[in-house]
């Protein structure tokens, strides 16, 4: 009997952690955008996105611009010191993941059409020199599950 226990417990541990990704993905030639994920704001008029950018190509390319029907603008920001930062470009360097994750990279939406709420799901459209633009589906997440999304240890 104590086997069987511990084979029903383990079992259960594996499908925790085995857990589907709840972050929206995409895929354009080489570029692979995925746990793309929108915490749940407190403000009504920002919202802040954090997705993991894969370039499998032989060649970097470059983040040059991002957009979202759901706001007014979408900026690019780096955390460096505690301190937000405007960023203009971002490189996607080949073989490696680039994150937009809590304490560094993110893109911020302002102007928000409409409060965003747990359950929603908000278009970023994400503007690649080379491969292109690739819209990505990003789930309005509690704020918990967002950063456990975004987070570089859940990768």
């Amino acid at each position: 009997m104590k086997c069987a226990c511990s084979a029903i417990l383990l079992m259960a541990a594996l499908v925790l952690a085995c857990r589907p990704d709840r972050g929206g993905s995409a895929e354009l030639g080489t570029m692979s955008i995925t746990h793309a994920v929108v915490p749940a704001p407190a403000s009504p008029s920002e919202a802040t996105a954090f997705l993991t950018i894969d370039n499998t190509g032989l060649e970097a390319d470059t983040l040059v611009d991002a957009s979202s029907p759901e706001a007014e603008r979408v900026v690019l920001h780096q955390m460096t010191g505690g301190r937000m930062q405007a960023v203009s470009v971002l490189v996607i360097p080949p073989g490696g993941p680039v994150r937009l994750a809590p304490g560094s990279f993110h893109a911020m939406l302002t102007g928000l059409t409409r409060p965003l709420v747990a359950g929603d799901a908000v278009t970023l459209q994400l503007h690649f020199a080379r491969a292109g633009q690739i819209a990505v589906r990003a789930p309005v997440l509690r704020f918990t599950e967002a950063v456990e999304e975004g987070s570089p240890t859940h990768h």
